[in-house]
């Protein structure tokens, strides 16, 4: 065939990526990196294969630790990522964000946040045209729009995370309740789909499992403001989303959901948030001893604030 063919450049992929599989991550790079020339040598940089090759490549860059050349080589599939599929697609976006998680993967959350937004813009100029590559080959059900709406819920979700870990509160619970709107708004597309009824698949398990853990967030980053009523709020919001037959961290997050409701009813100090605070403590002992059992010291510790919030409580009446 030759030097310099097509087939000789996906032998060497093939290669490479048994080299990284038996842990020779330089070797492999160097075999990565020789079909990449083939590739650009026959004038097939916009090839499939080509690109595949590029990433594969950059994320190898990323494990060896090589930070400058990883970034280099994301920004070079982008760009022919942009080329083949458009400018604004879901293929370049999907990139972007994959970027994106291995930058957070790997604590340097600024890099990761740049990414995430560039990957939002992409998704939400996507959803507005259309593109025809992504609803051929990329949308397993649905429209475009839809597709790239979960894509931006979550990485609402994502930034979210990093700007709560950042200290940015105030951005983290815009970015929480953006997400928590598009996990809705998906839930309810779902539910339409199904005449009403959201069909128990693994995807809207895990979605309505990152919907509690979201208002949690909200909920408790807004006390960490001192908004004691956006809590509530949000408390009651992940209260009404949690049944019996939700999965057990969902109900854990309940549980503590009616802890710290109670919480904030008792520093009220007055009688009718007295009685509210008691109801919660009450729930929230009902179901950790459902969840951890009657011995269990938060159940212990639950029961004996109740005993004892309900004692002074008679005794104010008394």
């Amino acid at each position: 065939l030759g030097p310099y063919h097509i087939d000789v450049a996906r032998a060497l992929n093939s290669v490479a990526k048994a080299l990284v599989r038996l842990g020779e991550s330089r070797v492999a790079l160097l075999k990565f990196a020789e079909a990449s020339r083939i590739y650009e040598a026959c004038n097939a940089m916009r090839h499939y294969d080509s690109i595949a090759n590029s990433q594969s490549m950059a994320s190898l860059l990323v494990d060896v630790g090589d930070w400058t050349k990883a970034e280099a080589k994301y920004d070079s599939v982008i760009a022919m990522k942009r080329s083949v599929c458009g400018r604004n697609s879901v293929p370049v976006a999907k990139t972007i964000n994959d970027f994106a998680v291995v930058l957070a993967k790997h604590g340097r959350t600024d890099d990761a946040l740049r990414y995430y937004e560039e990957a939002k813009s992409t998704y939400d100029a996507a959803a507005k045209v259309g593109d025809s590559v992504s609803s051929l080959s990329q949308v397993e059900s649905g429209d475009v729009a839809g597709k790239c709406s979960f894509d931006v819920t979550l990485i609402n979700l994502n930034i979210a995370s990093i700007r709560s870990k950042k200290g940015d509160i105030a951005g983290a619970i815009t970015s929480y309740e953006e997400g928590v709107r598009g996990l809705k708004e998906y839930l309810k597309r779902q539910a339409e789909a199904q005449g009403g009824e959201a069909p128990d698949s693994a995807r809207v398990a895990s979605t309505k499992r990152h919907l509690v853990s979201a208002i949690g967030r909200i909920g408790s980053l807004k006390l960490k403001q001192g908004d004691n009523e956006g809590a509530l709020e949000a408390y009651a919001s992940l209260l009404e989303a949690v049944d019996g037959t939700s999965p057990l961290a969902s109900r854990m997050e309940k549980a503590k959901a009616h802890v710290k409701c109670a919480t904030i009813y008792r520093q009220r100090d007055n009688e009718k948030d007295n009685e509210h605070a008691i109801a919660h403590l009450r729930e929230a002992l009902e179901m950790y001893t459902e969840l951890h059992g009657s011995n269990h010291k938060d159940t212990q510790a639950i029961a004996s604030s109740l005993r004892q919030w309900q004692s002074k409580d008679a005794m104010d009446h008394f």
